[in-house]
């Protein structure tokens, strides 16, 4: 079923925005993308904290942090019984 007003594909509605990997310009965002992009970008300067060895060597290794087990008191516990 094909209808002559609608476009053959979303690329071919105009709602690009320039080439893949191009950046919108300023005033190119509705008011609502401009107040999540500023949500978004909040704190992204913020310096990260620093690494515990333990995580200094996770990271290193590839694995995961060393941890003791326990409940996960989220509701949401595999019961496994035979």
């Amino acid at each position: 079923m094909t209808d002559p007003d609608l476009p053959d594909s979303g690329m071919a509605s105009g709602s690009d925005a320039g080439a893949p990997g191009e950046h919108l310009g300023d005033g190119e965002l509705r008011p609502d993308e401009e107040h999540l992009l500023a949500e978004l970008e909040r704190g992204v300067d913020d310096p990260a904290p620093d690494a515990s060895d333990a995580e200094v060597r996770a990271a290193e290794d590839d694995a995961p942090l060393p941890d003791e087990g326990g409940p996960q008191d989220d509701g949401l516990e595999a019961d496994f019984s035979g």
